[in-house]
């Protein structure tokens, strides 16, 4: 005898809720909400710091998070043409991932360069106790919204937001990278340590990058 649960005569099933419903896109405006409030806040001290100190490292961190706000931006822009039913959600879809595509290779090619020039000049471990929190913050912070926002990508079965929402959990990869090679200078680590591990993140933002612009991706972690 099968398992299912009987309907009573006359009633009929409730429907399961669209994919893009109105419940999942206020969720992902929240969670983007939060992304632009962290990159921005956390963009700006930082930006402040490598200003103060001279830090390279921290302009690196100032800029990548201008970066990550420019593509949570674009992803607020095509989660409003989703409740247009008129819109062709395809194709804005694609062009959202391809453009996000683009922004994970200009963090590839940002750190590249970055990595290059500190290896080559002589990097020097830097102590700033604001860089230390900030890292911290985005070490621990924003892989749980990253997370959020691509289990809800996945709902509204949107290979776009589910690029954004990667590129957080990448930058978040980045960040602890980082905090590493911070706690490592504490404990006398050469300099070097933090470019050189920056450089481990090129691979995946190139991949990333190359898949998202050939429109070689869908709505899952691959």
């Amino acid at each position: 005898m099968s398992d299912l649960p009987l309907l009573e005569p006359g009633r009929a099933a409730a429907p399961a809720p669209a994919a893009g419903s109105p419940a999942l896109r206020r969720r992902m405006y929240w969670l983007l909400g939060l992304t632009f409030l962290h990159v921005f806040g956390e963009g700006g001290l930082a930006f402040y710091e490598a200003v103060r100190i001279g830090s390279l490292a921290l302009l690196a961190f100032a800029l990548e998070s201008v970066i990550e706000g420019g593509a949570a931006l674009l992803a607020v822009r095509h989660l409003r043409h989703l409740s247009d039913e008129e819109e062709d959600h395809a194709r804005s879809d694609q062009n959202l991932a391809r453009w996000i595509g683009v922004s994970f290779l200009l963090l590839a090619a940002y750190t590249t360069i970055r990595g290059i020039v500190e290896l080559a000049g002589g990097a020097h471990a830097e102590r700033s106790p604001l860089g230390l929190y900030l890292t911290i913050f985005a070490t621990f912070g924003m892989p749980f919204i990253g997370y959020w926002k691509w289990k809800t990508s996945h709902a509204l079965d949107s290979k776009g937001l589910a690029a954004e929402a990667k590129e957080s959990i990448a930058c978040s990869a980045d960040s602890a990278l980082t905090l590493l090679a911070m706690l490592g200078g504490l404990l006398g680590a050469p300099g070097w340590a933090d470019p050189a591990l920056s450089l481990l993140m090129v691979p995946w933002f190139l991949r990333e990058g190359l898949a998202h612009v050939r429109g070689r991706v869908h709505a899952h972690v691959h």
